[in-house]
């Protein structure tokens, strides 16, 4: 079966900020729209519809995509801010597809823009965003120590240990240090000892197994049919989509006893996300498989998560994930490059814009554009899953440099 694309990207545009160079986020996504537009050859006016993530954590007005175009001076037919946690980005590509498909647009921009750690304090802010304020909150969480439960319970169900989720680290590690705007970058390559020398930050999960924030990026994509890509420059095309939630809460999650997704398995667990129901959608969408995947951008923001999104995505068995770190197939001489700009272990997590940098640094590999470091054969299909909340919402889109 040949993929039939349902939309494709013609635009893209990116932003970086730092300690140095401070842009809130509403100058990052202005920079990386300026951008996309000037890639893809359309004018302001040409755009119908804006859609973006929720509101950015350095800069919390609701309707900030309203106040986006606002700001641009771009009247649109609609503005939205897709809410289910970061999956909401990801699944912004599919919201455009839709409204292409339905006639109501030609063009459609995707944005985010965030800078957390050059505004506001992100720990304290984290925990109160995520966190149930009735059974939670009173406890004291930490997002790390919501997630270290998740770890536990995984290490518990399929043996994992400390050892393994360094391999992990290590792994990022390596596209990190030649990614130019990657958080972690200025550190250099790790190995085992020095991950599992590094202190708790809530256990089993140590500094380096755990996300940074890192200063701050914009992103936008102009998304419009296939038909109109024909005479662009470069053009990623659409393939697939899917996306789901199942909570908000991570104790909302642990009380759960039945789930209309079965790929999700028996309930309760914490060993498995929304993620495999967004893939199973976006393969069959598509009428494609794990194995014809050439590289992927998931949402790592802690170390257990690689093994436990590559197998939600149907490139292992439960419990299995693992392996492709040990083995070195996550690598630049890998069968599946994962995470090349270091993934939000070590490119960081500048808000919720880290979804849009999954998009952009998909964009950018499948054209031979690549920032950092991109393996010797460029890849032709990329996944791109990106997560959101305690476990809670996933989004999948597979892009193809052809149709």
């Amino acid at each position: 079966m040949t993929p039939k694309p349902v939309a494709a990207i013609v635009g893209m545009g990116d932003a970086y900020a730092s300690v140095r160079d401070r842009k809130d986020p509403l100058q990052l996504a202005v920079e990386a729209t300026r951008a996309a537009l000037a890639d893809a050859g359309i004018r302001k006016e040409q755009v119908d519809a804006v859609f973006t993530g929720r509101s950015p954590w350095a800069d919390k007005r609701s309707q900030w995509s309203n106040i986006f175009i606002s700001h641009m001076q771009m009247p649109v037919t609609l503005t939205s801010e897709l809410t289910m946690h970061g999956a909401g980005l990801t699944a912004t590509i599919a919201v455009a597809s839709q409204m292409i498909a339905a006639g109501r647009a030609e063009y459609v921009l995707c944005l985010q823009g965030d800078a957390t750690e050059l505004f506001v304090d992100a720990v304290a802010m984290g925990a109160e965003a995520d966190a149930d304020p009735q059974f939670e909150i009173p406890y004291g969480p930490t997002i790390p120590a919501l997630y270290a439960q998740a770890a536990r319970r995984y290490f518990h169900e399929f043996g994992l240990t400390e050892e393994d989720l360094a391999e992990v680290a290590i792994a990022n590690q390596r596209w990190g240090t030649r990614h130019p705007h990657a958080a972690k970058g200025k550190f250099g390559a790790i190995d085992r000892a020095k991950v599992l020398a590094s202190p708790y930050v809530a256990t089993p999960l140590r500094r380096w197994m755990c996300s940074t924030w890192g200063g701050g990026t914009g992103g936008a994509l102009v998304v419009t049919s296939p038909d109109k890509a024909s005479g662009a420059r470069n053009p990623v095309f659409v393939l697939g989509y899917g996306s789901a939630t199942t909570h908000e809460y991570l104790g909302d999650r642990m009380n759960m006893r039945r789930c209309k997704f079965p790929g999700l398995g028996m309930f309760p667990n914490l060993t498995h996300t929304a993620t495999a129901e967004a893939a199973r959608q976006a393969y069959a969408m598509s009428g494609l498989t794990p194995a014809d995947v050439d590289m992927a951008q998931i949402s790592v923001n802690f170390a257990h998560m690689g093994p436990i999104i590559l197998e939600d995505l149907g490139f292992a068995r439960k419990g299995t994930g693992i392996d492709l770190y040990r083995e070195g197939r996550t690598g630049v001489d890998g069968d599946l490059p994962t995470d090349t700009n270091g993934g939000w272990l070590s490119f960081g997590q500048p808000g919720i814009s880290c979804n849009m940098d999954s998009l952009v640094e998909a964009v950018r590999q499948l054209r031979g554009q690549a920032l950092g470091l991109a393996p010797a054969r460029r890849p032709k299909t990329v996944l791109v899953q990106g997560a959101g909340g305690m476990l809670a919402a996933g989004g999948v889109t597979l892009l193809s440099s052809a149709t």
